[in-house]
């Protein structure tokens, strides 16, 4: 992917949403790219009063529901507008009342790239917890998982966990309009001597070579993981480097009911304090 032109971002009724907004427009300003907002409606709540409810109380219940929903999708949808307008965007906005998978993957195929937040457990009114896992890994889609708190667009600092995999090159081509902005880029090879075969005489260098001709710039650090997780040993070194944006492929496969995950993919999903854009 050589330009990003058409971009969704998913939104709910999280604490962050407006950062995730803000994030999502002020990203597709630098690429004037076309914004779509998604808006994902939670489902009413299976424990609490929900459980005991019968008859009329179900139907009240779920009218009380509704018109909540509706007053924040109402704030938030006035919300992605005025971003859009201050960042001169073409955009949409889309409601999807009911969660299927399936649904919720296909808005992402169509652009060139998915933003979502990553999940709150415990929010009743979050993105629905498999959701960013389902999107990296049943989309075919380039996929920002961006952290709690989410951060502005400051800086072009990107650090990309590199093991030489399919996975890890699907992601670098997907990255390729952050990377060829980027004004430092470091490649990071943790254990290399697992895939001997696959990283050459010099791990990194191939890759490296292979960027440069698309006018990256980077720097390829290897260092061993000493037995912590790597997704750890990526996240740490990103922060250190002053990463505005994590770079790695995403290690498992999904049936849309079932969702495996390698260690790094694991912990990137659940552990990022930063943007994180994953492939596969």
């Amino acid at each position: 992917m050589v330009e990003i032109k058409d971009v969704v971002v998913f939104i709910d009724g999280q604490r962050d949403a407006l950062g995730v907004i803000e994030f999502a427009a002020k990203l597709c300003e630098e690429h004037r790219a076309h914004l779509t907002g998604a808006f994902v409606w939670p489902t009413l709540p299976a424990e609490g009063p929900a459980s005991y409810a019968r008859g009329r109380a179900i139907q009240d219940l779920l009218a009380s529901h509704d018109a909540e929903v509706s007053a924040i999708e109402k704030s938030l949808r006035e919300s992605f507008e005025s971003a859009v307008s201050r960042s001169g965007l073409q955009a949409e906005w889309r409601s999807i009342r009911y969660f299927l998978a399936e649904e919720l993957v296909a808005h992402a195929r169509y652009a060139d790239l998915a933003i979502v937040g990553r999940t709150d457990p415990v929010s009743p009114d979050a993105i629905p917890l498999d959701l960013p896992q389902t999107l990296v890994l049943a989309s075919g889609r380039p996929v920002i998982l961006l952290p709690p708190e989410t951060p502005h667009l400051a800086g072009r600092r990107v650090l990309v966990g590199w093991d030489a995999g399919r996975e890890a090159a699907r992601a670098v081509a997907d990255a390729l309009p952050f990377l060829m902005r980027a004004e430092a880029v470091e490649l990071l090879v943790v254990d290399h001597e697992r895939h001997p075969a696959s990283h050459g005489e010099e791990p990194g260098a191939d890759i490296a070579r292979h960027l440069a001709r698309h006018g990256v710039q980077l720097n390829v650090r290897r260092v061993p993981s000493n037995g912590e997780d790597v997704g750890r040993v990526i996240l740490s070194r990103a922060a250190e480097f002053g990463a505005a944006l994590v770079v790695m492929g995403a290690y498992g496969h999904s049936r849309l009911t079932e969702l495996v995950f390698g260690g790094a993919t694991r912990t990137a999903l659940h552990e990022t304090t930063l943007p994180v854009l994953m492939s596969r």
